[in-house]
């Protein structure tokens, strides 16, 4: 299962994980969201982390007044990768993104058919 680790001087630890089985995850200053950031220009919900269509994660702005940006740019929705760098009121989060090894023994081979010689007429 993937993970996605925020790294800020805001946490205590340095950052914050959780896999995509966690999601969604809200992001705001209520201590109704997920993730609780003391920032006065969040707003109470400002956006959630959720699973993006394709399995990895997405951001999605909640509709909050000062905007979710992600490497500049003000979004509604952006798929996440290692390196972008989210900006929610003052607070900046790094992404880094872990994805599972994968097991040599749980790739799938696809057969090929037999193929055989013409029969004699």
């Amino acid at each position: 299962m993937a993970r996605l680790i925020l790294k800020s001087a805001i946490f205590s630890d340095g950052n914050i994980q959780f896999s995509t089985g966690d999601l969604p995850v809200s992001i705001g200053r209520s201590h109704r969201a997920d993730i609780t950031i003391n920032d006065l220009l969040l707003s109470r919900i400002h956006s959630e982390i959720r699973l993006s269509e394709k399995g990895g994660f997405e951001i999605v702005d909640c509709e909050s007044t000062n905007l979710t940006i992600v490497n500049d740019q003000d979004i509604e929705r952006a798929v996440l990768k290692t390196g972008d760098r989210i900006l929610l009121g003052d607070t900046e989060l790094l992404v880094e993104i872990e994805m599972p090894d994968i097991d040599v023994h749980e790739r799938t081979t696809r057969e090929l058919p037999v193929m055989r010689p013409p029969e004699n007429p």
